[in-house]
């Protein structure tokens, strides 16, 4: 065995236990599960979840948030924290909260409950028979990707299947929704797939029971409430 080939082996036994380390920390109780539901939410809403391959053949794992509120900055933070005892880095760019994280260990254990890509984001279905999830889910997505005004709470992405399975979510836990369709006349918009709560009654049930993670939205949905 020449020198390059017993440092790359001693390299992967020394890996091999640190992983091995990491992954017994993750917090894998159903407290546990019902955060990560959240942190899938958060990152599907506006999160970057990547596995990279380098010239070399190396692997990169990067996790990246990005929270345009300082109280869902950290609440996705503190989940990382509690969930896999580990810290972003964050830094402002463009008025907008960059969380950067780089772990195998915590790319590897959320890519097997959901896909994180912008197109054809997916939900984490293996978590939702545990009480608690979808509210969970629903939170930390609506947090990222909704906007709310006065009459309405509005989401719209170009994940069409995505947004189907969030409408059954919503409808699941009683929260009336609609869904509609928007396709641009331009060849390089993407069509779009829009879910509106528009009565009064079910936007409190969704104050209620699902809420925001975001200091303004919260407040704004409230004050429409006359709460």
């Amino acid at each position: 065995m020449n020198i390059s080939k017993r440092n790359k082996k001693v390299a992967l036994s020394r890996w091999s236990k640190i992983h091995s380390k990491e992954v017994a920390k993750i917090l894998n109780t159903e407290e546990g599960l019902i955060l990560k539901s959240k942190i899938c939410g958060f990152l599907a809403g506006d999160g970057s979840v990547q596995v990279r391959k380098d010239k070399k053949g190396f692997y990169h794992y990067q996790l990246d948030f990005f929270a345009d509120d300082e109280i869902m900055k950290q609440t996705y933070i503190n989940l990382i924290s509690t969930v896999y005892n580990k810290m972003p880095s964050c830094v402002i760019r463009d008025n907008c909260i960059h969380a950067r994280l780089t772990s195998k260990t915590i790319v590897q254990d959320l890519i097997k409950l959901a896909d994180f890509s912008t197109k054809k984001w997916t939900l984490p279905y293996s978590l939702f028979h545990i009480n608690g999830t979808i509210e969970k889910w629903l939170n930390g997505f609506f947090s990222a990707e909704a906007y709310v005004s006065d009459k309405q709470i509005r989401i719209q992405t170009i994940n069409k299947e995505g947004m189907l399975q969030v409408s059954e979510l919503l409808t699941k836990i009683d929260i009336k929704n609609r869904t509609y369709y928007y396709s641009s006349k331009k060849i390089n918009e993407s069509d779009v797939t829009i879910i509106v709560i528009g009565k009064k009654d079910s936007r409190l049930k969704f104050l209620n029971i699902v809420g925001f993670s975001h200091s303004k939205k919260n407040s704004k949905l409230a004050k429409s409430l006359n709460l």
